[in-house]
């Protein structure tokens, strides 16, 4: 199938400044750079097409696919030399030939690509699970659907009992192993919709729909005996053993904001830590 002159327009541009880039000294972006590189390019990528003369702004499909493929090529611009940038830049003119049947699979597949981004941007890279970020806004989302519908609510905050100690002792890298593991151990505890997030450093959260105080102390009590039965390799140092101490609130009509609630679960977190540590407390 032959490419229309507005398809090769496009085809050009984004050919040219790739091969212009790939010359240039490759450029990493780290994940957590990837949502603000998303918003250049879609800007970016909007204001090169809509320049092309006879831009298709009244056929949304057509307009769709241009700026899609635009926003692809400048996004492989920004990581030059990698094999994307080079795949984008010889099958470019073959993928605009496509037919319009076609079409709906690469309006997919631009979707696929970017909710995967989003998870990278959401997830911590140590331990895999959510980040702060993504459970900031994760929290009040989950209060306002208690709030409307009249459900319970919970939210566990924990971290590792002497923590610094194990790193001073065996070193970072072991330090991040015994996090990595950890996670691994207490995510094994909690049901799909719970969500589980690194609150920082040692410390972690984790949100619990349609679960009151009750349900939480179950959650707290089973996460408690997974850590207390784990056994962590440090090289020839032998095995690490750790233990966490939690603390539990419920979500209150009376609270103002998420703030209020991580609060009061983080005052209960070190009222476990004053009363012998590897145990939970509750929230009033």
């Amino acid at each position: 199938m032959t490419a229309t002159p507005l398809r090769v327009q496009v085809a050009e541009l984004a050919r040219r400044s790739i091969l212009q880039t790939l010359s240039q000294p490759l450029l990493i972006v780290p994940p957590v750079l990837f949502p603000l590189v998303l918003v250049a390019v879609n800007s970016s990528g909007l204001q090169a097409a809509t320049r092309i003369p006879g831009f298709p702004t009244d056929n949304y499909v057509d307009f769709a696919i241009a700026v899609a493929f635009i926003q692809g090529a400048l996004f492989a611009m920004i990581n030059a030399g990698s094999a994307l940038a080079r795949d984008v830049e010889t099958g470019f003119l073959r993928r605009l030939a496509m037919t319009p049947m076609q079409r709906p699979a690469l309006l997919i597949g631009q979707l696929s690509a970017r909710e995967q981004i989003q998870g990278l941007a959401d997830t911590d890279d140590l331990t895999g699970i959510a980040n702060k970020r993504y459970f900031r806004r994760q929290l009040p989302q989950e209060m306002e659907r208690a709030r409307v519908y009249s459900l319970p609510l919970t939210l566990l905050m924990f971290d590792i009992d002497d923590f610094k100690a194990i790193n001073d002792s065996f070193g970072h890298t072991v330090g991040d192993v015994v996090l990595s593991e950890l996670c691994g151990a207490v995510r094994e505890t909690l049901r799909p919709p719970d969500l589980f997030a690194r609150f920082g450093g040692d410390e972690f959260a984790i949100i619990l729909p349609h679960t009151d105080l009750g349900g939480a102390c179950s959650v707290a009590d089973r996460i408690l005996q997974k850590v207390r039965a784990l056994t962590i390799p440090a090289d020839d140092e032998g095995t690490i053993r750790c233990s966490i101490s939690l603390g539990i609130a419920d979500y209150q009509r009376s609270d103002g904001t998420a703030a209020d609630v991580i609060r009061r679960a983080d005052e209960r977190l070190y009222e476990a830590k004053r009363s012998g540590k590897n145990r939970y407390c509750l929230s009033s």
